[in-house]
């Protein structure tokens, strides 16, 4: 008989709740439901009842890609070697999805009763540095990680480029979380905006430099 693997379980009844919740409430929920703030916090688009269910529908089908997907990857031999840093990112994106849907279904009840404009920009940020502290280990493949050309076409590069943007993905996260709660919301908005525009253009940049060093000192 097949061990059951926990840690595989437990991410599939995080995944799970939310759906059982929503369809336990389903009758009760008002007919919208919020489905987009603005940058203060306040409702600016809302959807029927039966968004209620769909985004821990696609929460579950976020879920089925990432356990899968390693599967269809040439470099699926490699997950192995970094199966744990693997595991930890489909966790916390798994629990980002629940606060969300969490929030959402709250905000069904009581619209503008939850402080979003800060809850939402502080998951990002945490979002953004548990992937940053977990990225140095992540091992070639095609896709998780800082995919450029350069960093596909070698290895070295890979490695190099993941240790810089685990250490600016990580930095860069924590000022966002901590930023959420101390720098007013237009502000915030766009120190988010910028903050995330720096954490994937100076790994992209990095990687095409440390490309052409390292193919300058093949041809030498």
């Amino acid at each position: 008989m097949k061990k059951i693997n926990r840690k595989e379980m437990f991410i599939w009844i995080l995944a799970f709740i939310p759906l059982i919740v929503a369809a336990y409430l389903y009758p009760s929920l008002p007919d919208r439901i919020p489905m987009h703030w603005d940058i203060k916090g306040q409702v600016n688009s809302w959807g029927g009842r039966s968004s209620a269910l769909f985004i821990p529908l696609m929460n579950i089908g976020i879920c089925l890609l990432l356990k899968y997907m390693p599967k269809i990857d040439p470099k699926r031999r490699n997950y192995a070697k970094f199966d744990n840093a693997y595991y930890a990112i489909r966790l916390i994106l798994v629990l980002f999805m629940d606060m969300m849907i969490g929030v959402t279904l709250y905000s069904s009840y009581h619209p503008d009763s939850i402080s979003v404009q800060i809850l939402i920009p502080a998951g990002i940020g945490i979002l953004f540095a548990v992937i940053g502290n977990f990225m140095p280990k992540f091992k070639h493949n095609y896709f998780v990680g800082i995919k450029t050309p350069w960093t596909l076409a070698n290895e070295e590069v890979w490695r190099k480029t993941h240790r810089l943007a685990g250490v600016i993905w990580f930095w860069g996260g924590l000022a966002i979380a901590v930023s959420a709660f101390i720098v007013p919301a237009q502000l915030l908005f766009e120190l988010l905006i910028g903050t995330v525009f720096i954490l994937a253009l100076v790994p992209a940049v990095y990687s095409y430099f440390i490309f052409r060093s390292i193919d300058k000192k093949t041809q030498d």
